[in-house]
Order: structure tokens, then sequence, then C-alpha cells
């Protein structure tokens, strides 16, 4: 059985599987080789189970997703932005904007995740500047303040707080609605408050943000969608 291992100081083996399919194993500096094996023996139905669910999903993903070719749509603030793909000889990819376009230039040879890694890299470059722009503004009307915005690709969030005060925020969010997205900054800057959702934080973010509740759900119900492929 092929794995990818990783030593260090914890105390547990753990498995997974990484974007690709492949398994991952964390084990102890302290775990034999043997052990581990042992371990994934123990562990083979469940194994085999988890890769063919998430190689049959990958296949679907394949069926489902966006060519990323000329006019695919995407979204910026909850506007159409439509996709144009210009080929041409170059070494490197770039992304320019037009108002509702995203224009991708890329090398004749380019591929799927070419053209992919250019258009994620143009979103979190906006997610940057739109929500430090933001963050600005609603921590003003807070009154709190914050160390750093950081822009990440969250698997289950769309933004976190540290106890350090450090924000955390997916970058996928600034393709929701613009009203959804500033939710989203004013619920992390509560946090900065109150480290719970205890009623006194979600009163906070009320007296920001009063019609917060509709956004909760069109995140509930549409988050799945906000994503480039």
């Amino acid at each position: 059985m092929k794995y990818h291992l990783t030593r260090s100081k914890r105390k547990t083996i753990a498995i997974s599987f990484d974007r690709d399919g492949n398994l991952c194993v964390k084990a102890p500096y302290f775990v034999s080789t043997r052990t581990i094996e042992l371990f994934l023996k123990e562990k083979e139905a469940w194994i085999n189970a988890t890769s063919k669910r998430l190689e049959n999903q990958r296949k679907q993903e394949l069926l489902t997703r966006r060519p990323l070719e000329n006019g695919d749509v995407f979204s910026l603030l909850g506007d159409k932005m439509t996709l144009t793909v210009i080929r041409e000889e170059r070494q490197r990819g770039k992304v320019v904007s037009a108002p509702g376009r995203i224009i991708l230039h890329v090398p004749f040879s380019a591929d799927y995740e070419m053209k992919r890694e250019l258009i994620e890299k143009w979103y979190r470059k906006e997610a940057a500047e739109i929500i430090r722009q933001k963050a600005e503004e609603f921590a003003k009307l807070l009154k709190v303040s914050y160390e750093d915005i950081r822009i990440k690709d969250q698997k289950s969030r769309w933004g976190s707080c540290s106890s350090k005060g450090n924000l955390n925020f997916n970058y996928r969010i600034i393709m929701a609605p613009e009203a959804v997205c500033d939710y989203v900054v004013i619920h992390e800057l509560c946090h900065l408050v109150h480290m719970d959702h205890s009623p006194a934080f979600w009163s906070l973010v009320e007296s920001v943000c009063p019609t917060y509740r509709q956004y909760v759900k069109w995140l509930k119900t549409n988050g799945k969608q906000l994503n480039i492929s």
C-alpha cells in the first residue's frame, strides 16, 4: 500500500487523503514502520472505501467543472464576470480585469491547472484588497482593532479570528453578494469582543448588520457554489 509518511512529535498515528487522492500518514517519531503497516492493515477496509468514494467524487467534479474557457461566468461581490482567454506567445500567464470581465492571458500550452491557479491568484489578490478595506471600515463602527488579516482557502470556514487578534478570511467569500461578504467581515470583527457565539455576540453582530440571518441562510444554501472550478 503506497502512502506519504510524515513524522512529528505527535502521539498517535493518523491517516487522511490529500486533494489528489493520495494516502497520507502522520506518525510519531518513535513508531516503527512495522507498526504503521499493521495500523494500515487494520484500517484497510476504511482506506479502500474512502479511496473509492473520493475517486468517484473526483470523476463527478471533472464532469461538472467549468472548462475555464471563453464565456465562463464568475462572480465578484455578486456581479457577473465573464472570462476571456487569450492564448499567445508568452512564458507565463497573467490576469487583468475590466468591467464585467476577467481577461486571462496564457501561453498556447496552458492547461486547466495553470488557468485555475492564475484565476485563483487573481481572486486572492482582489480578496486581500476588498476585505482589508471592509475590515477597516467596520472596525471603526465597532470600535475594535485587529492585528493582521490573512487570506486563505479554508475548507469549512468563511472566516476565523484568533485570540491574538488575527483575522483569517476565505478568499472565495468575495464571490458572494457584497452584503454577504460584509456580514462575514462583521462576524469576525465581533469575535474581537466576544470569542464565542453567545447572545451577546449575536446582538453585537445585529447592531451593525440587522439582516445578518438572511446572509447566514444564503451561505448555507449557496456556499458550495462559490468556487472557481
